[in-house]
C-alpha cells in the first residue's frame, strides 16, 4: 500500500534543501535580523491561515498535549 502512495506524494513533496531555505534565510540574513513575531512562507512575510489564528483551537491543543505529556514545569 505504501508503495502505491509514494508516486502520489512526490507530486507534493519538495527537497530538504528547498524545505529548509526559509529557515536558513531567517537564521542568517541581515534583512530579517530585527523582524520578530512574523510568519514566513518562501522567505516572505505571510498571513497565517484562519485555523492557525484560532485561539480556542490553540487552547484545546495545549490542554490535550498537557493531558498527554503532563504539566509544563517552569523554573524561575
Amino acid at each position: 500500500m505504501t508503495s502505491l502512495l509514494i508516486p502520489f506524494a512526490r507530486v507534493f513533496a519538495i527537497t530538504p534543501e528547498r524545505g529548509a531555505d526559509t529557515l536558513v534565510h531567517l537564521a542568517s540574513s541581515p534583512e530579517v535580523a530585527n523582524v520578530t513575531g512574523a510568519y514566513f512562507v518562501k522567505r516572505k512575510i505571510a498571513e497565517p491561515s484562519p485555523a492557525a489564528r484560532d485561539d480556542a483551537a490553540a487552547k484545546r491543543l495545549w490542554e490535550a498535549s498537557e493531558a498527554l505529556a503532563g504539566p509544563l514545569a517552569v523554573s524561575g
